[in-house]
């Protein structure tokens, strides 16, 4: 397999699919104080927990997702390099966590038409932790050895 074919297989899709699916799910996160759950749920919290837990929360999670979507578009584009071994590495970690935090607390509360979203949001969670994987343990084993354009960065 040639050079450029590993790095498209290794680096460069993993990354554009899963800033494509991060961008997906922040997109998703605009819409869930509005129709993501049902009314009972913000209704039965005292405003000021409202405002905090479920719009501010809810929206700051929703700016992070897209901004990660959009950083690993951009990292897909500008194929393997040691800033990109460490976003995807980066994505990885946060990606690992979160997957550690839905089985600490798992999500049983219904979302949008997902009556017990805890499976669903696994398996997405995993997969997604896979495609930043991939081209973090690929970058490891090859591209420090390729010559950064700026290497000051």
């Amino acid at each position: 397999m040639n050079l450029d074919r590993k790095q498209t297989l290794f680096v460069k899709t993993p990354l554009l699919i899963g800033g494509a699916i991060t961008l997906f799910i922040g997109i998703g996160h605009i819409f869930i104080p509005a129709m993501g759950y049902e009314e009972s749920v913000p209704q039965s919290m005292q405003p000021a927990i409202r405002d905090h837990f479920y719009y501010l929360a809810t929206y700051a999670i929703c700016s992070f997702l897209l901004a990660f979507g959009l950083l690993s578009i951009y990292f897909s584009r500008t194929g393997p390099s040691r800033h990109t071994t460490v976003f995807a590495a980066i994505m990885a970690l946060v990606w690992i966590t979160r997957m550690v935090l839905e089985f600490i607390y798992p999500v049983e509360v219904r979302i949008f038409m997902l009556e017990h979203p805890h499976e669903v949001l696994r398996g997405v969670i995993f997969l997604v932790a896979l495609l930043y994987v991939i081209p973090s343990v690929y970058g490891c084993v090859d591209s420090f050895e390729a010559k950064d354009v700026n290497p000051s960065l």
